[in-house]
């Protein structure tokens, strides 16, 4: 293969990571107005907040949320403090360790 077919096929692959990149940033953004429309205000505040400080917990959330939300499962909106014990429960399941003491 000459030098210029490896350039070729460095850019393709370069080209292919773009657009990829691109489809999930897209994807992503749909999600997030998805879980959008079933928040409170304060609870779009808090979800923010939360982006903040921890963005793969927030992303899980509004995951659970927009599949919840576009499976017929909410009523209204999500409260905040509705909001609040989904964290709390996704907090607890990400810390299933214990601290044994001598």
């Amino acid at each position: 293969m000459e030098q210029s077919d490896k350039d070729i096929e460095e850019i393709r692959e370069k080209r292919r990571e773009e657009l990829q990149d691109r489809k999930e940033e897209s994807q992503e953004e749909e999600v997030k107005q998805a879980a959008k429309q079933y928040l409170t205000p304060e609870a779009q505040s808090r979800l923010e907040n939360v982006r903040t400080a921890r963005p793969e917990q927030a992303s899980m959330i509004e995951r659970q949320i927009a599949m919840i939300g576009q499976s017929g499962r909410v009523q209204g909106k999500i409260t905040d403090s509705q909001l609040k014990s989904m964290l709390k429960d996704l907090n607890d399941k990400d810390s299933d360790y214990s601290i044994k003491y001598r």
